[in-house]
């Protein structure tokens, strides 16, 4: 096995505005997108795009958007370790996003929340060449970056935009850097722990900290490494899921024994191929298209 995901599963939903409504206000939806979503679905389908043979640790509620969202993901040949629970639904996210850009979103977790609750294989993380964790699922994680740390598996962790939830940062957050090789996150996530006194400091654990800044491409922290890439140009049409095709590309260029700083390239050449349609993963490229891409930097 490449890649092993410890994540969820979500269903987006994505209402173009005419506006954003204040308080006791309206607005009227001109077009409504569903689409598959998930921090962890969205990086494991497209990893496999790319190439990787990938695996996703996950828990699925007993609706018919779960069914669903199985039969897509065993289509596209991942492996799939589930735990189902009766009586839970599966999560949702909302976008409600005017032409210009602006947005404002709500996320129900529904089966989400059992995440924590799943019990860690060893031999999966054994027989994985790399182990990906987005979101902050802190009780798991905490038990398969140690896991990761014993067997000496490259281990990259992007908490997203669970850390807005700390108003402290846990303890258990720290202890789970000590075995991460890789910390994803974009600018506003950073600049939000730096207010709770967390710092780009190697001695969390970390070798690299890679900080998306969305148009601005990312910057790249780590061991005798400081560089700004930039994005790689293109339309935008919806900048959802750029970041987990993000996580994909530059998880899948390390394996394939590319540097930091190409890794990154790689990975910014990957999610530029999300952005120019709506949905997480509507426009998700192939190894080679993302190559013609990084030949062209």
């Amino acid at each position: 096995m490449d890649l092993t995901v410890f994540g969820d599963i979500c269903i987006d939903y994505f209402y173009e505005v005419n506006k954003l409504p204040g308080k006791d206000e309206s607005a009227e939806i001109t077009r409504i997108h569903r689409y598959y979503g998930g921090m962890g679905a969205n990086t494991a389908i497209t990893a496999k795009k790319l190439g990787l043979k990938t695996a996703m640790v996950s828990v699925i509620s007993s609706d018919n958007d779960a069914s669903e969202y199985v039969k897509y993901i065993h289509k596209h040949r991942i492996d799939l370790f589930i735990e189902g629970r009766i009586s839970e639904y599966t999560t949702h996210s909302m976008f409600f996003k005017k032409n210009d850009g602006d947005f404002f979103s709500f996320f129900h977790r529904g089966i989400a929340e059992k995440m924590n609750d799943i019990k860690v294989g060893v031999d999966l993380i054994k027989n994985s060449k790399a182990v990906f964790m987005p979101r902050t699922y802190l009780n798991l994680q905490r038990r398969v970056a140690s896991k990761c740390r014993a067997k000496k598996k490259f281990l990259v962790y992007n908490p997203g935009y669970g850390v807005f939830k700390f108003n402290r940062i846990p303890e258990e957050f720290y202890r789970i850097l000590k075995s991460v090789n890789v910390l994803v996150m974009n600018y506003h996530e950073l600049v939000h722990l730096r207010e709770l006194g967390f710092e780009l400091n190697f001695r969390y654990g970390p070798e690299v900290f890679l900080v998306t800044k969305g148009s601005r491409g990312c910057s790249i922290y780590g061991h005798g490494i400081y560089e700004d890439v930039p994005a790689f140009k293109t339309a935008v049409v919806d900048p959802a899921g750029a970041g987990d095709a993000f996580n994909a590309g530059f998880i899948a260029s390390r394996l394939k024994g590319y540097s930091i700083a190409d890794s990154v390239k790689i990975a910014n050449c990957t999610a530029s191929f999300v952005i120019e349609k709506w949905g997480c993963q509507t426009n998700l490229p192939s190894w080679e298209q993302v190559m013609e891409r990084f030949e062209e930097i």
